[in-house]
């Protein structure tokens, strides 16, 4: 396979892992901070709460791929040229850049949040405990093999004998 056409596979697999790491932080999001709880699944009739679902995961995951998309691509290019495979590097990644954007709002003192029921401490942690969440299904499905596509270092500059 030419080089080209490895970069087009990893650029398809970094935009595939990206969005279903969003949907993963979503769902994680949708019942850490009870927007859906256990107890509407007897209450309500099933395909009220499946649209209901699918709408509430795929609403917040475009918010959360709105609010990272440039920072996230920015250290998937840093992870990629460093060849960073390692679980723990992608869900600190995520941690730090989900209390940047969940914590800058409330350091700036200006709190665009004013009908969540939730304390602003709850709300940051469960942001946070989301983005590790989806940058572990981005670890999973492509965080893992960060590099791999790029000219191996044993592979070097070809020497002559002129």
């Amino acid at each position: 396979m030419s080089d080209m056409m490895r970069l087009l596979v990893r650029l398809f697999s970094i935009a595939f892992g990206f969005f279903l790491g969003c949907v993963a932080a979503a769902l994680a999001y949708v019942f850490l901070a009870r927007l859906i709880v256990p107890a509407d699944f007897g209450r309500i009739d099933e395909l009220e709460l499946t649209v209901t679902l699918a709408i509430g995961v795929f609403g917040v995951a475009s918010i959360f791929a709105r609010a990272v998309l440039l920072p996230a691509l920015t250290i998937i290019a840093v992870f990629e040229f460093m060849r960073l495979r390692d679980w723990l590097s992608h869900a600190l990644a995520g941690a730090v850049l989900a209390l940047a954007i969940a914590g800058l709002p409330y350091v700036s003192g200006y709190s665009t949040d004013t009908t969540d029921t939730l304390e602003p401490a709850m709300l940051i942690a469960i942001r946070t405990a989301c983005a590790i969440i989806g940058a572990s299904v981005y670890w999973l499905l492509t965080g893992r093999n960060a590099g791999r596509w790029l000219p191996s270092e044993r592979a070097g500059p070809v020497e002559s004998d002129t």
